[in-house]
C-alpha cells in the first residue's frame, strides 16, 4: 500500500463530498439528474484529486434542441461562471457526441470566484449513443481494481495533475492504464513509460 494511502483515500472522499454538495446547492445536481446522465470517471471510480466532476448519458439519436435547453437551464441556475456547448458531430463525425462543460461556483463562498480559483468546480457532460462511448477499458479496469492499485492512482494523479502537459497530452486514462494494466506503481515509472508511449514513431 502507498504509504500516503490514508491521506489520499480521505482527499478523494472529501472531493466527493463537496462535489455532491455544490451540486446540490447550486441545484445543478437536481437538473443533471432530470436529464438522465449517470456519474463517471474519478468520482464513480473514487480517485479524486481535484474539482473535476464527469458525466454520461446515452441517447439515439442525441437530441441537439434538448442539449440546447439543458445549457440554457444550467445558465440560468446562476451559478455557472463560464459553459461551453459543443456539437462534436460537427467536427469529428467518427467521434460524435454533444458537449457541456461547465464551471461552477460553490454557493458556500460568499465572494465570487475569480478565474482558476480552487472553488470553481469542472463539469464534463456528454450525450451521445451507446456504441460512441468506449466502455470497454472501464470494465477492464474495474475489475482490476483494488485498494492498493487506488492509492497508487492518487498519488500519482495528485503528482501530474497541474503540470502543463496534464488532461492535453497526458490524461487521467493513461494513469489508469500504467496502475492497472501495466503494473506501474509510482510516479518515475509512470512517466518514464508515458513518455515511451507518447514519444513520435520513427520514420
Amino acid at each position: 500500500m502507498h504509504p500516503d494511502s490514508d491521506r489520499l483515500f480521505a482527499l478523494d472522499e472529501s472531493l466527493r463530498a463537496e462535489g455532491r454538495r455544490v451540486l446540490n446547492a447550486s441545484g445543478l445536481g437536481a437538473l443533471i439528474d432530470e436529464h438522465g446522465f449517470i456519474p463517471v470517471g474519478s468520482q464513480a471510480m473514487h480517485t479524486m484529486t481535484w474539482r473535476d466532476l464527469d458525466f454520461e448519458r446515452v441517447q439515439d439519436p442525441p437530441d441537439w434542441d434538448e442539449h440546447c435547453e439543458l445549457t440554457r437551464r444550467a445558465a440560468m441556475t446562476g451559478w455557472c461562471v463560464r459553459l461551453h456547448c459543443v456539437n462534436n458531430y460537427r467536427e469529428h463525425p467518427d467521434e460524435g457526441g454533444f458537449y457541456l462543460g461547465l464551471r461552477a461556483a460553490d454557493p458556500a463562498c460568499t465572494a465570487p470566484a475569480p478565474k482558476g480559483h480552487p472553488d470553481v468546480w469542472k463539469l464534463d457532460l456528454w450525450t451521445a449513443r451507446a456504441h460512441e462511448f468506449i466502455t470497454g477499458p472501464r470494465e477492464r479496469w474495474d475489475a482490476l481494481m483494488t485498494e492498493e492499485k487506488r492509492a497508487a492512482i492518487l498519488a500519482t494523479k495528485e503528482a501530474v495533475c497541474h503540470r502543463p502537459e496534464y488532461r492535453d497530452t497526458m490524461r487521467s486514462v493513461h494513469i489508469y492504464e500504467a496502475v492497472l494494466e501495466r503494473e506501474i506503481e509510482d510516479l518515475d515509472g509512470f512517466m518514464a513509460w508515458w513518455a515511451d508511449k507518447t514519444k513520435p514513431a520513427e520514420s
